[in-house]
Formats: C-alpha cells, sequence, structure tokens
C-alpha cells in the first residue's frame, strides 16, 4: 500500500489543480494501492484586528506561530497517522508530500517512522522553489542533511530543485524528478481553438508573481487584450488609465477555467518555478505560453508551445509583438501545449510512485 499524507490548503480547497486532488484521483483510480491521509487547513492564530491588532500580531509571530510548528503541527501530523501505524506492513511506502517547507515540518512523523517501522520505505515531496530555500533563514547544508537522514526519496517537481538537493549534499541517488500533475478529465478545451484579434492574453496567480512588470508590460502592448485574474492581491491601481485590461478578482475554479477557455496566451512573470499550477493547466487548456525563464520551466514548456522570456519588461513586449503578428505561429504553440500536456497526466505520477 503507498499511503500519502497530504496537506489541505485554503488556496487550492476542493479545487482540481491541488495536491490533495491528485492523491484523491490516485486512490480513486487504484484503490488498492493507495490511501489517502488529508490534514486539515492550519487554524493557529488569533484575530490580528483591531482594537489590539499589534499585540496580537507581536503574539502570533513570537509565541503563537512557533509553539504551533514546534508542537502542535507534529502532534496532529502524528494523530493523522495513526490508523497508518496499525497497518503499515513491510513493502508500504510512506509520501509525505509537504516536506521541508518551514509551515509543514514533517521531519518528527519521517524519524518515527523511520524508528519504529526501518522496513517501511519514505517517499516526501518538496514543491517548493530554490528561491524559496534561498530565503529561509535556516536552509544550509546541516538542515538538509538533517531533514534528508530518514528518508529514502526525495522527489521533486523540477530539475532545478533536484540539482540544489545535490548542491546542498544530498545523493543523487536519493532524488528523484518528476512533473507536477493535471487533471486532463477536467482542464481541457471546451471552446474551439481560434485566435482572437486583439490577442487575448491571461495573467493568473499571486506566488512569486511580478505584478509591477505586468503593469509596464500591458501599457507597453495596447494592441494586445489582457485579462488579469489576481485573486486576493490588490494590484488594481497599478492598471488605472489602462484600456486593454479586465481586471478579475477572486474567481471560483470554474470561472478561472472559463477564463483560460476564452484566451490566447498565458503570461507568466515569476521569480522562480518548479511545477507551477498554472504552467500545468495553461498547457492543458491550450494556451501559449510566455514565461520567464526561471527555474525548471524548460521541464515544462519547450520551443513549440512557449516562448521563454529574460525577466525584463521589453523581452515579454517582443514576444507579445510577435505573436500579435504571427496567428498561425500561436495556433501552432496552442496545439503543441496540449501535446505536451500529456505527460502529465496523472497515470504518469502513478508510474513514478510505483517506480520508486
Amino acid at each position: 500500500m503507498n499511503y500519502l499524507v497530504v496537506q489541505d490548503w485554503k488556496n487550492t480547497h476542493g479545487n482540481h489543480a491541488g495536491m490533495v486532488h491528485m492523491c484523491k484521483l490516485l486512490e480513486q483510480l487504484h484503490p488498492n494501492q493507495y490511501k489517502v491521509l488529508i490534514k486539515d487547513q492550519p487554524n493557529l492564530f488569533v484575530s490580528e484586528k483591531s482594537p489590539w491588532g499589534q499585540i496580537k500580531r507581536i503574539w502570533n509571530h513570537f509565541i503563537a506561530k512557533p509553539y504551533y510548528l514546534k508542537h502542535t503541527f507534529p502532534k496532529e501530523c502524528m494523530n493523522l497517522c495513526s490508523s497508518m501505524f496499525n497497518t503499515l506492513k513491510p513493502g508500504d511506502k510512506v509520501f509525505l508530500l509537504e516536506y521541508l517547507s518551514e509551515a509543514t515540518p514533517q521531519l518528527q512523523l519521517a524519524n518515527y517512522i523511520r524508528e519504529n517501522f526501518p522496513e517501511i520505505k519514505i517517499c516526501t515531496l518538496s514543491h517548493l522553489t530554490v528561491d524559496y530555500f534561498k530565503n529561509c533563514q535556516h536552509s544550509n547544508r546541516e538542515y538538509f542533511e538533517e531533514w534528508s537522514a530518514p528518508v529514502d526519496k526525495m522527489l521533486t517537481l523540477g530539475s532545478s530543485l533536484s540539482s540544489y538537493f545535490e548542491e546542498q549534499g544530498i545523493s543523487k541517488d536519493k532524488i528523484s524528478t518528476g512533473f507536477h500533475y493535471v487533471d486532463a478529465a477536467y482542464y481541457h478545451k471546451n471552446e474551439s481553438m481560434e485566435i482572437h484579434h486583439p490577442l487575448r492574453i491571461i495573467a493568473m496567480g499571486s506566488l512569486q508573481r511580478d505584478y509591477s512588470m505586468l503593469a509596464d508590460i500591458v501599457k507597453g502592448v495596447p494592441e494586445a487584450q489582457f485579462i488579469i485574474c489576481h485573486g486576493r492581491t490588490n494590484v488594481d491601481n497599478l492598471f488605472d488609465g489602462c484600456n486593454n485590461v479586465i481586471l478579475k478578482g477572486y474567481l471560483s475554479e470554474d470561472e478561472l477555467k472559463h477564463q483560460m477557455d476564452i484566451a490566447d496566451v498565458s503570461i507568466n512573470i515569476m521569480i522562480d518555478t518548479v511545477g507551477s499550477n498554472v504552467i500545468t493547466t495553461s498547457m492543458a487548456m491550450g494556451l501559449a505560453i510566455l514565461a520567464s525563464n526561471v527555474g525548471s520551466i524548460g521541464d515544462y514548456c519547450k520551443d513549440t508551445n512557449s516562448i521563454l522570456c529574460e525577466n525584463t519588461k521589453n523581452s515579454f513586449i517582443r514576444a507579445i509583438k510577435i505573436l500579435s503578428r504571427d496567428s498561425n505561429r500561436v495556433l501552432k504553440m496552442r496545439e503543441s501545449s496540449i501535446e505536451l500536456s500529456q505527460r502529465l497526466h496523472i497515470e504518469n505520477v502513478h508510474k513514478w510512485f510505483s517506480s520508486l
């Protein structure tokens, strides 16, 4: 049996792109091989609203959060896995799918399994960026040595993170690189593959995104139409006076999928990336990709479906102008995105996990 220990998160709760849904799909498709254990969304902080907002912020930062991460979270993980401990047997594998994140410290759980079930294989997944670790206060060779010690296989969703792990002293034999999945049963085109005039470019996501540069790009290509899905991030003021922009706040997953379905191009200005939900779903929806040439983007996107840009305003503007003048190229890129997204189907994740 493969036990999948996964964290539910507010931003992906209930949708088809999060890790919880991936685990449920694996269990649904292969019920005799997978068992999912879902940890509820963290609820650790008291409200920071007035009149005691500043005091509560200090309490959260210095007392509530450290205590939760050191004591409460590990205890919750152990309680979640108690039923698994009663059924583990030789040949089973445990997948810890939030490993190495400061927000989800699973080291205590990994050490417990290694000590008490030495015959069980422990596989961990880190869907984090190299930039995250470089900006993490505790990230050093000793940190990675400690966290990798109880683990048999450390999984990543991109080659940039795998290379970084090697640089931190983790054995190459312990690292396995795969792809983020996409639920192709949900993320597929409903509208016909027509190219719009003006070109419709959609921007999505908030993590590791540069909205200030996006605003400069929008102003530099008035001949293109932009759909900017910024969620709960307040960026409206950056686009004052832009007549070629439609701003969308928080959208349901169905609404977001529709916006992708009526667009031509997905633009992604990123500081770093490994396996991005936005990239994978954009490809499955048949969008041409414009993206910063950072991290593991080259694992997912090729010359046939994307233009990978320098992280500068002018680089993106040049790319948009090229595509605005070449509908045939846009069409071929969109078709290539769908073809390349076949590598991301859930059965390929199953094959990956089964091979470990």
